[in-house]
């Protein structure tokens, strides 16, 4: 059930494609392209700032049951945001690798979004319970770099937006929140930590 959930966007960009076929322009605009690359993009982020949050409200609700959901949310991330880079490249570069570098210079956002790819590749191929298992502690420390996959794609929107910086503004100022809330707990748990071992 809760994948049906993660599917909404992909299903909205599908049901906005089978009516860009049907009557053109309705579905995705003027430029279809740029809105399936955009659609993408900001699911991309909203998916990643919900996997964060599932951590975030499982502790603050004290239901660790909760955490369960993170992985797949955060899979479902993993693909949102391969798919984004997939279409910038087929349906905006046209597969033309000069292209690509031409944007690499001139659009230094794109250097950032690649960066969140960058971050978000070790943390999908070792989700697995196995490779948790072989990791053992490296395993969390590991999965730290989501909030450097979480940063660049903060700065990827950022600099993206060219008139107005109210969206980035508010996707900041949640992740920022969300960044609260861990420094908080990692406080808390330090010092329970440190108070058992001087009654110990």
């Amino acid at each position: 059930m809760f994948w049906c959930v993660l599917a909404i966007p992909l299903a909205l960009l599908i049901n906005d494609i089978r009516i860009e076929l049907a009557t053109p322009t309705l579905g995705l605009g003027a430029d279809p392209e740029d809105a399936i690359v955009d659609h993408l993009g900001i699911w991309s982020i909203r998916l990643l700032w919900f996997t964060l949050f599932i951590s975030s409200i499982a502790r603050l609700t004290r239901q660790p049951i909760l955490i369960q959901f993170r992985r797949m949310a955060g899979l479902w991330t993993f693909a949102m945001v391969c798919l984004h880079v997939t279409s910038y490249v087929l349906l905006l570069a046209r597969v033309d690798l000069m292209v690509i570098l031409d944007d690499f210079v001139e659009r230094p956002y794109i250097i950032a979004g690649l960066s969140a790819l960058s971050s978000l590749i070790p943390l999908a191929i070792t989700s697995t319970r196995g490779w948790r298992r072989r990791l053992r502690q490296n395993w969390n420390r590991l999965h730290r770099l989501v909030y450097v996959a979480a940063i660049a794609a903060w700065i990827h929107l950022f600099w993206l937006e060219r008139a107005t910086f109210e969206e980035s503004a508010i996707y900041g100022a949640i992740l920022i929140l969300l960044f609260i809330e861990r420094i908080v707990h990692t406080m808390r748990t330090r010092k329970r930590k440190q108070t058992a071992k001087a009654v110990t």
